[in-house]
């Protein structure tokens, strides 16, 4: 069973943040259809073309769609949009501040014809306030939320390299369409939602501003370090290797200091003896486990860790992590049917005895053109005098 399998959600969507969000929707099985320019298309198909010539980012996040070229600026493409959020359940968009109402698409527009339909905006800042008419991307939001001056080494601050804010404006939209459509399931209510890369990553700040809040803190860059638990984090061994253990509590601490280092004096240093003055006398703790570690190899490491019962892992790089042995245990990675073979993909990580996941491959720009305005009832004659007059 697709969970969504009756649910349809037209997307004006670039980039990565929306069309994450409806590729998530696919997996669970909507039918989403993803309005493109004529002739130009996402500009996430044409970061690079290293997949057959599909671009990484496109495989990534426009799978389960349906693609469909179509002029929002013509008259005619915007009423061919109206008569398809009149079938549609879900609309989603993260165009540039003010587009949709420029061309007539946004949500007042589109409630006049679907009274129940759901809308989701996804934008940096949000449609009103000081930032509003900024436009914002992964890594512009990264400096906005205080993430790149709070990580990296002490001398040079760094990004993440993942577009983590994408990803959040990415899950929070997925969220609250669901949220959304069970409130519509109760009350016959459709709605207008807003979800912003800002808003997002705020809330992914954690602990940190409780800690601004009631310590006057600021985080300091700390590298591989964690900000509030010491000892903790990736240890380079004698092999020129990394261990990577977590000490999460005292009993941690111990066992660390007895089992795992036999350097039991470490226990009674009173510089030491919770984790605050651990954190406190990070500068004296800290080179001393890295010695200590960087003795020995890392699987004598491995084994004392393990008997001792601390939380660790292996510093990986990207392939290992693709060869691994619980994402084969796993099944993390199938393959997607194309017209150009078998296409390697990271699954939906959700394992569900009953649910089950969409799997068809991302479209080509303008693939479902013609299919999806037939069913809409244009003739062949008519689709072709669309796409002389560049509606299509």
């Amino acid at each position: 069973m697709l969970a969504l399998e009756d649910i349809t959600v037209v997307s004006l969507e670039s980039g990565i943040s929306a069309p994450l969000c409806t590729r998530l929707l696919g997996d669970f099985g909507a039918e989403v259809i993803k309005i493109e320019r004529p002739g130009v298309g996402d500009v996430n198909r044409h970061w690079d073309s290293v997949v057959d010539g599909d671009s990484s980012a496109h495989v990534w996040v426009d799978r389960n769609k349906l693609s469909v070229e179509l002029n929002l600026k013509s008259d005619e493409g915007t009423e061919i949009f109206y008569e398809l959020v009149d079938e549609a359940d879900v609309v989603v968009q993260n165009y540039s501040p003010g587009v949709v109402d420029r061309l007539g698409v946004g949500y007042e527009d589109v409630r006049e014809i679907t009274e129940d339909v759901i809308y989701l905006n996804i934008s940096g800042y949000g449609r009103d306030g000081p930032y509003s008419d900024r436009k914002a991307y992964d890594m512009v939001m990264q400096g906005e939320t205080g993430l790149i001056l709070m990580n990296g080494s002490p001398d040079a601050p760094a990004k993440i390299p993942l577009s983590v804010c994408d990803i959040n404006a990415a899950t929070y939209g997925t969220i609250s369409t669901l949220l959304a459509l069970f409130h519509r399931e109760r009350t016959g209510e459709g709605q207008e939602l807003d979800v912003t890369m800002f808003g997002g990553m705020l809330s992914w700040l954690g602990y940190f501003p409780q800690k601004y809040w009631h310590n006057d803190e600021l985080p300091e860059r700390i590298g591989m370090r964690h900000h509030l638990l010491t000892p903790y984090g990736p240890h380079e061994t004698a092999d020129d290797r990394y261990i990577n253990f977590a000490i999460l509590s005292e009993a941690h601490w111990e066992l660390l200091c007895d089992a795992v280092l036999e350097r039991s004096d470490l226990l009674d240093d009173e510089r030491f003896a919770t984790n605050e003055a651990r954190v406190e006398n990070r500068d004296v703790l800290e080179p001393t486990i890295e010695s200590l570690i960087a003795d020995q190899p890392r699987d004598y490491w491995a084994d004392r860790l393990d008997e001792a019962g601390i939380p660790w892992g292996d510093v990986n790089q990207l392939d290992d992590v693709l060869e691994h042995p619980q994402t084969e245990h796993l099944g993390l990675i199938k393959d997607l049917e194309t017209d150009d073979g078998s296409l390697p993909y990271v699954d939906t990580p959700i394992d569900s005895d009953t649910l089950e996941f969409a799997a068809d491959p991302m479209p080509d720009l303008g693939e479902d053109t013609d299919d999806v305005l037939a069913a809409l009832g244009y003739s062949s004659a008519e689709i072709e005098q669309l796409r002389a007059d560049d509606v299509i």
